[in-house]
């Protein structure tokens, strides 16, 4: 498997949205902690991910980075729902999880971009090529709603599932076999057959 930690990162990504929803049927109250904290567990995954592509390194550590950061917001915006203090939920959601927030995700979806571009190959080339033009497209429509003074969670907020779509792709870049196995296995090949 080409990043086992990446598949691990995606799956609890993917995960989170049932697993909060089964959680709100049984206990109303906390939601927003469990799924700040699954989305936070999720990103922390992928920031040790990064390093399993083969992309630049600098690549890497600006993935790395970008991705630790905004767990650490979701983290915090899960603590605030914990701890009742309006200066906690203040810098959590107005400070942190505003502009930064959004542009956190954004350096993410470079990232992801990257790793399409330069390391993607086969079937999940594609797959990577549609689920980045849905959230690319998914972005600039926020963009123009929150020009206008509205916000896709006002407008379409069941749009917000596409944002989704990179875990799935990285759960499929992941599960393929590393280069190095296929270069191994190839050369297996070519021995055998002498």
């Amino acid at each position: 498997m080409r990043s086992p930690r990446g598949f691990v990162a995606a799956l609890v990504l993917l995960l989170s949205l049932p697993v909060t929803l089964l959680y709100a049927v049984f206990f109303p109250k906390g939601v927003d902690t469990i799924s700040h904290l699954a989305l936070a567990l999720g990103l922390v995954l992928i920031a040790f991910a990064v390093f399993d592509f083969q992309i630049p390194r600098w690549i890497m550590w600006i993935g790395c980075v970008s991705t630790s950061a905004l767990a650490g917001v979701l983290l915090l915006q899960g603590v605030s729902e914990l701890i009742p203090n309006e200066s906690l939920a203040y810098v959590a959601y107005q400070v942190l999880g505003q502009r930064l927030e959004a542009w956190l995700v954004d350096v993410f979806l470079l990232w992801c971009i990257a790793v399409l571009l330069v390391d993607s190959r086969g079937k999940t080339r594609i797959l990577g090529f549609l689920a980045m033009s849905l959230v690319a497209c998914l972005e600039l429509y926020s963009r123009v709603l929150w020009y206008r003074g509205s916000s896709l969670s006002a407008e379409a907020p069941s749009l917000k599932v596409l944002y989704l779509l990179p875990f799935v792709w990285l759960l499929f870049e992941s599960k393929k076999p590393s280069p190095r196995q296929t270069e191994s296995a190839g050369l297996i090949d070519v021995v055998s057959s002498r």
